[in-house]
């Protein structure tokens, strides 16, 4: 990591604070990737957050995508703040028919008190990699010692 990053713990961090997180849990959220302001996050599909049988729910992917755009923004903060989504929409672009949800999420401006992070959202299928959705998210900063 690069002394440079407001956090040069962020690659373990953000690992670290999913994990904590029951929703994350439960969708089974896996850490691909972390660098200084892109989070890649990936989940399977499972029963529990199909709609219909065999596709991921809408808000599975705006679940994913947002978690992916709040902790992007997350690397760019000192250690020891947070951020915590305020709003987020997504759009579908197609049918989420697959076995796993990729969201490659980027932090987009990071400024004291709010931050706003966007991620797209893929179908993986194997070797095949497909939009489905991206996901725009507004956040509030809490820094490290605020109260």
């Amino acid at each position: 990591m690069t002394a440079d990053w407001p956090n040069p713990d962020a690659r373990e961090d953000v690992p670290k604070s999913l994990a904590t997180m029951p929703f994350a849990k439960a969708l089974g959220v896996e850490v691909i990737s972390v660098e200084r302001g892109s989070v890649t996050l990936e989940a399977p599909l499972t029963p529990a957050f199909e709609a219909p049988p065999g596709r991921f729910a809408a808000s599975s992917v705006g679940a994913l995508g947002d978690m992916a755009a709040m902790t992007s923004i997350a690397t760019e903060l000192p250690k020891g703040s947070f951020v915590s989504t305020l709003d987020f929409t997504v759009k579908m672009l197609g049918l989420a028919k697959g076995t796993r949800l990729r969201a490659v999420g980027q932090a987009r401006q990071v400024g004291k008190t709010t931050a706003v992070g966007a991620a797209d959202v893929f179908l993986v299928n194997g070797e095949d990699i497909t939009p489905c959705g991206t996901v725009l998210a507004t956040g509030r900063v809490i820094r490290a010692g605020a109260s």
